[in-house]
């Protein structure tokens, strides 16, 4: 399969260079689609090099998309024509080439880590200025939850400082609004001619949140195995700790509990997604499952059947006394009736003799 070569232009023309991509491949399945007979399958064939350049691309700045063009148009001549029709209308190709070709209009120079230590980081013309402050990244993150929403002082005041009187909670706002200014040199925080505030909508920021959520619901819609995992495994590296671990005000720890769940699923079908393949990598995600949730039965379950199958009884024995001790040390009772009896069966089929309780 060959595509049309794209010619030299300006970043200006970026957006017509990724519209003109996706068309030419489109052009080109429509062409040959009535003649290729597809297989089971095949989607999962889907170039591992093609999404790792995808993903390195995703967000990446805009001059450098001309070069990444080239390098998605080679890779893709590779790729056999029955794997880019097959994957539901070539549902992943499109995915994957709106993740890669997600630009934004200038590099974002603002960053606001808040998966594990809360941290700021300012690149400027003189370097990079770190800044650990919990309330400034605290009041930062609360309007970076919901970008273009703007938010009256009272709103504010009551999530962020609902525990000191007015003044001082209007003290501390304008402080915290005015400290981001001078981080950053420019507004961060806008306020609104009728008394609301809003973040600065000119002002490109990277927010490790909205990246991990993008990514893991990209991975929730791609057919090809190669190039969930993939998502998947990126989602999961950015998840350094807890969202604002430290923090336990009312409007962050349901926050803290959606994604903490959202981490724990992608790790789970992390483990059901390289089983088949690779059951060393997916005894490693189940642990890691284990490191944030020591009570869930799933993850118990899957590596007691992998270290099975793996002929390792004694280590499967050890996962299965593991999460008894751990019940019973944290709840004060016993994993559920289903489980015993499903890690029994398991169990029971080996040549190792112990008491199961």
């Amino acid at each position: 399969m060959r595509f049309n070569q794209l010619h030299s232009v300006s970043t200006q023309d970026i957006e017509q260079d990724a519209n003109n991509l996706l068309a030419n491949i489109e052009k080109a399945l429509t062409a040959v689609a009535p003649f290729i007979t597809t297989t089971e399958n095949i989607s999962d064939t889907i170039s591992d090099e093609f999404v790792r350049l995808c993903l390195q691309m995703r967000g990446a700045p805009r001059g450098d998309l001309h070069i990444a063009f080239q390098q998605m148009q080679a890779v893709l001549e590779t790729l056999p024509i029955p794997i880019l029709i097959q994957s539901s209308n070539c549902l992943t190709l499109r995915t994957l080439l709106q993740v890669a070709l997600e630009a934004k209009q200038e590099t974002p120079r603002l960053r606001c880590s808040t998966l594990g230590l809360l941290c700021l980081e300012w690149h400027s013309e003189n370097g990079l200025d770190k800044r650990t402050s919990e309330i400034q990244g605290e009041l930062l993150t609360f309007f970076l939850m919901q970008p273009r929403r703007p938010w009256s002082d009272e709103q504010i005041f009551e999530a962020l400082w609902g525990e000191k009187d007015f003044q001082r909670a209007q003290w501390s706002f304008h402080t915290a609004r005015k400290r981001l200014h001078d981080f950053v040199g420019l507004e961060v925080i806008s306020k609104l001619k009728r008394g609301q505030y809003v973040l600065n909508p000119d002002l490109a920021i990277s927010f490790d949140v909205a990246e991990f959520e993008s990514l893991i619901t990209r991975a929730q819609t791609l057919p090809s195995t190669t190039a969930r995992i993939r998502f998947f495994e990126n989602a999961v590296e950015l998840y350094r700790g807890d969202f604002l671990e430290k923090n336990y005000k009312d409007w962050v720890v349901p926050v803290r509990s959606r994604l903490r769940e959202k981490y724990i699923a992608a790790l789970l079908q992390l483990g059901e997604l390289t089983q088949a393949e690779t059951p060393e990598q997916a005894i490693g995600w189940y642990e890691k499952v284990l490191q944030s949730d020591d009570l869930n039965e799933d993850a118990y379950l899957r590596l007691i059947q992998l270290y099975v199958q793996a002929n390792n009884v004694i280590s499967a024995h050890r996962i299965f006394v593991l999460c008894i001790d751990t019940f019973q040390r944290e709840m004060g009772t016993s994993p559920s009736v289903a489980f015993m009896e499903a890690a029994r069966l398991i169990l029971g089929n080996t040549n190792l003799k112990f008491d199961m309780g």
